[in-house]
C-alpha cells in the first residue's frame, strides 16, 4: 500500500483532507468547504499543489489533527469548519501546550492582523476549537521531506527512534496503526540486525535497479530473516526511498518502505524536537509480501530486491560497523545488547588475471561481452545422483552477467502504458 500519494483538488490546486466512511473515502477542501465541487485527482497530475498548514500556512504538514466539526457564528451566520487538521511542527507544538493565545498570536502575525481586527477574534475562536475539541492526531506520510544523508553511526538511533513511535501514542496510517502489530513490529526490529549500503553500492544500485528483472522473494534472497537496511541517499524510480524494513510472518513478509526527514526541513529550533519525537523515518509503502512473490526494479521496493540479488551474487561484502562509545554505552546502561550494524559495500575486485583469447586460428571460442547487463531469472536442470544420471529443477534468480569493471547496458525496453487491460512492453534490443 502506497502511504505516500497526496491527493489534490483539480480545480484549486488544493490538498485535500481524506475522511473513510466506510464505503470508501471522501475528500474534502481543506479549512473549510470551497465554493466549488471537490475534484480529487493525484497530486502528481496538478502543478503548484498548496501543500501547506492549515493554521498558520507557512510550513509543510506533519501532524494530522482529528476533531468535531467546528462551528463559529459570526453576524448571524454560522460557519462550518472541518474536523482534520493538517499542522506543520511549529504550529503543532502550541497546540500541545495547549496554547491557544500563542498559536493565535503566531499565525495572525504571518497575515498581519492585529488583536483588534475581526479576522483575529474568528481565528482566536477557531483555534481554541481545535485545541479544545482535539481528540488524536496522526503522522502524515505525504509531506514531501528533503531527504537526510543517513550514515551507518546514525542507524541505532535511526531505528530506536522509529520504534519509539511505534510505542507511542501518535497515530499511524490506517495500514500500519493497529495497537499489537505495532508493538509486535517495534519488538522485532528492536532485535534485527541493521545494514548500510555504501555510496559506491548505492550508485551502482541507481544504476542498474530499474532494470532489475523480476525476481522471487525468498528465504534464500533476504539477507536475513528481519532487518532494517538504509542507504546514504535516496534510491528507486521516484528517488524517496531512504530505507526498508522486513519483518517475517507465517507466509512472507511485511516490508515496509521509508522517506527521509533532512535537516534543512524544519527551523533550526524545532530539528532537536523533532529528531527526538519522531526521528528520521517516515514510512510511505507497507506491503505483506508472501514467499515466491515476484517483484521487479521499477516496484516501490524495488531497490531492496537489487540490493539482495547483488549481494547474494557475492558482488558485496558486509563487514560491522565501527559505533559511536556513546552509541554502546547508552545501549548498555539501558541493559540492551550492543547494536549489530554491518557496512555493505562493493566486494574488492579479484586478483586472478582474465583468461586470455584464443588467437585467430587456435579454435573458436565464444566472444566475451563489453558490457555487463541482466539475466532474467530462469529455471535450470540441475544434474545429481548416480553418475549425475538424475535432474532437478532449481530456480536461478536474475544476475548481472559481465566481467567486473565493464559498463553496465542500460536498458532499451519501451513501455506502451494505456489501459490496465492495455499495458504493453517492447523491447528494441534485438
Amino acid at each position: 500500500m502506497n502511504l505516500a500519494t497526496l491527493t489534490a483538488c483539480a480545480t484549486c490546486r488544493l490538498a485535500l483532507t481524506e475522511h473513510p466512511d466506510g464505503h470508501g473515502t471522501i475528500y474534502r477542501h481543506p479549512v473549510t468547504e470551497g465554493r466549488h465541487a471537490v475534484v480529487p485527482v493525484d497530486a502528481d497530475q496538478v502543478n503548484d499543489v498548496f501543500d501547506r498548514c492549515h493554521t498558520c500556512t507557512g510550513a509543510p504538514p506533519v501532524w494530522n489533527y482529528h476533531t468535531s466539526l467546528i462551528q463559529i457564528a459570526v453576524l448571524a451566520a454560522v460557519e462550518t469548519y472541518n474536523d482534520q487538521w493538517h499542522v506543520c511542527y511549529r504550529c503543532a507544538q502550541f497546540i500541545e501546550a495547549d496554547d491557544s493565545e500563542g498559536l493565535t498570536a503566531h499565525c495572525a502575525a504571518r497575515m498581519q492582523w492585529l488583536p483588534h481586527h475581526h479576522e483575529y477574534a474568528v481565528l482566536r475562536a477557531l483555534h481554541r476549537g481545535i485545541i479544545l475539541g482535539r481528540e488524536s492526531r496522526t503522522l502524515l506520510t505525504t509531506t514531501d521531506w528533503p531527504p537526510a544523508r543517513l550514515t551507518a553511526d546514525m542507524l541505532p538511533k535511526i531505528r530506536d527512534r522509529f520504534t519509539g513511535l511505534l510505542r507511542g501514542p501518535a497515530h499511524l496510517p490506517p495500514h500500519l496503526n493497529d495497537p499489537d502489530h505495532r508493538r509486535a513490529l517495534a519488538d522485532q526490529l528492536d532485535l534485527a540486525p541493521m545494514y548500510w549500503i555504501n555510496q559506491e553500492f548505492t550508485d551502482m544500485v541507481n544504476e542498474v535497479g530499474n532494470d532489475q528483472p523480476p525476481a522471487a522473494v525468498t528465504d534464500d534472497l533476504a539477507a536475513t530473516p528481519a532487518g532494517l537496511l538504509a542507504w546514504p541517499g535516496p534510491v528507486g524510480d521516484t528517488r524517496q526511498l531512504a530505507a526498508v524494513s522486513w519483518i517475517p510472518h507465517a507466509v512472507g513478509w511485511q516490508l515496509i518502505g521509508y522517506r527521509s526527514i533532512g535537516g534543512t526541513a524544519l527551523d533550526d529550533d524545532l530539528m532537536p524536537a523533532l529528531r527526538h519525537e519522531i526521528g528520521w523515518l517516515v514510512p510511505i509503502h507497507a506491503e505483506h509480501v508472501t514467499r515466491g512473490t515476484k517483484l521487479d526494479g521499477r516496484h516501490p521496493l524495488g531497490p531492496l530486491v537489487t540490493t539482495w540479488l547483488l549481494i547474494r551474487q557475492q558482488l558485496a561484502e558486509a563487514v560491522p560497523a565501527k559505533l559511536p562509545k556513546a552509541t554502546t554505552r547508552a545501549y548498555q546502561r539501558h541493559r540492551r545488547p550492543a547494536p549489530e550494524v554491518r557496512i555493505v559495500r562493493i566486494a574488492p575486485r579479484g586478483t586472478t588475471a582474465a583468461p586470455q583469447r584464443g588467437k585467430a586460428g587456435e579454435g573458436s571460442t565464444r566472444a566475451k561481452p563489453d558490457h555487463r547487463y541482466w539475466v532474467s531469472g530462469h529455471d535450470r536442470q540441475q544434474p545429481y545422483g548416480p553418475g549425475r544420471s538424475l535432474r532437478r529443477t532449481i530456480e536461478i534468480a536474475p544476475f548481472l552477467k559481465g566481467d567486473e569493471g565493464l559498463p553496465i547496458k542500460l536498458s532499451t525496453t519501451v513501455r506502451a502504458l494505456g489501459s490496465r487491460g492495455d499495458d504493453r512492453t517492447r523491447r528494441t534490443d534485438q
